[in-house]
């Protein structure tokens, strides 16, 4: 059943809110008490468009919160389990952060500005509220606040040439999970190569709501050459290409271990962080959870919720993000589960339940 949203105070639009209404908007979800468009026209076909074309998202949900001080790179490594021995200006990182007890807080973007000035782009939960009781007790030199910055996401196979003709060729160059800037009407516009989809892309950050706008209006005129169109990420385009969704696919439940975020989080640093205790201890355990692709029916089953997962009569996890995959023709989804109830050699008596009975499941690595 679909629901209307009731718009409040308690609900943050975006510079961009109109020109979606414009574009064709038709469902919202809230993401960091901020309008995320979901939808414009269906989940197939906005699918179909972005693996094909490019899209202009209107990501500014993505909220940033600035480490300001001469303890910023400290305080980032107290919180962070990446390591962040060494940090080099002008890149992106993929940092997991957790709490005391080695749960997933948050999967954030960090942005290396200078050496006193980190961006934290979050996920879906409050960590300007985390920081901020943190430094209450702890004696760093430093401040956070929740910057206003305006992210726009160019994203699909033709983002790159619409980058090269309309923006900076310069940025063709730009390494993957790195920034630079460039300026637009004589304003600083920092540029990333990043985005929330595996077709290709970069990320605008704006300080100036009107340049932001006007921005999008260049760009949207421009480059309807290159088919663009506004859009969003993509629930299909994600599960297909297994990038994993805070908040539906992972908790604070979770540790980065269960959700193949292992490679990006060390216990070997030789400082302290937030939950290296409990994640040391969770290396040595014997009994370990993972995360894996999940595929089951050969028609749509229009599923919106998660769903059981059983070896034969044992329920092992809850399936998540299920979507129909036009790639794979089949219902996928993602599922935390232990090891041991993954059976590599012989994966077979795996079900889910759902209302039109017991399906048969085929479980994969995650990647």
């Amino acid at each position: 059943m679909d629901y209307k949203l009731t718009q409040s105070n308690r609900i943050d639009s975006t510079p961009f809110t109109s020109r979606n209404a414009l574009a064709g908007v038709s469902s919202y979800t809230i993401y960091n008490k901020t309008l995320l468009p979901t939808i414009f026209k269906s989940y197939e076909e906005d699918y179909y468009h972005l693996i094909n074309h490019v899209q202009m998202w209107d990501v500014s949900c993505q909220k940033i919160i600035e480490i300001k001080g001469s303890d910023a790179l400290n305080f980032l490594r107290y919180v962070s389990c990446r390591n962040f021995e060494i940090i080099d200006k002008f890149k992106c990182y993929y940092t997991p952060m957790t709490n005391f007890s080695g749960g997933l807080l948050n999967d954030t973007l960090v942005y290396s500005i200078d050496e006193e000035t980190i961006w934290v782009s979050i996920s879906d939960s409050d960590m300007f509220m985390w920081f901020s009781g943190l430094l209450v007790n702890l004696n760093f030199n430093v401040k956070v606040k929740s910057k206003n910055i305006y992210t726009l996401a160019l994203q699909g196979p033709k983002a790159i040439k619409l980058t090269e003709e309309l923006i900076d060729k310069k940025f063709l160059s730009l390494p993957f999970f790195s920034f630079d800037f460039f300026d637009f009407k004589n304003t600083r516009v920092l540029v990333s190569k990043t985005g929330y989809s595996k077709q290709g892309g970069f990320e605008f950050l704006f300080d100036d709501a009107k340049i932001a706008c006007d921005f999008w209006d260049y760009v949207m005129k421009e480059g309807k050459p290159f088919n663009i169109n506004a859009g969003c990420p993509n629930m299909i385009e994600r599960v297909e290409n297994s990038l994993l969704s805070y908040g539906n696919d992972m908790t604070s439940k979770d540790t980065p271990f269960d959700c193949s975020l292992g490679k990006y989080c060390s216990i070997d640093m030789s400082y302290d962080f937030i939950g290296k205790i409990a994640l040391t201890n969770y290396v040595k355990n014997k009994q370990k959870r993972n995360i894996y692709r999940v595929f089951f029916g050969d028609n749509d089953l229009k599923i919106k919720s998660k769903l059981k997962c059983y070896h034969e009569k044992k329920e092992i996890g809850d399936i998540t993000s299920i979507i129909f995959s036009p790639k794979y023709k089949k219902n996928m989804g993602f599922i935390i589960a232990y090891e041991n109830d993954i059976l590599k050699e012989n994966n077979k008596n795996y079900y889910v339940k759902t209302e039109h009975g017991f399906i048969e499941t085929t479980i994969n690595d995650f990647n």
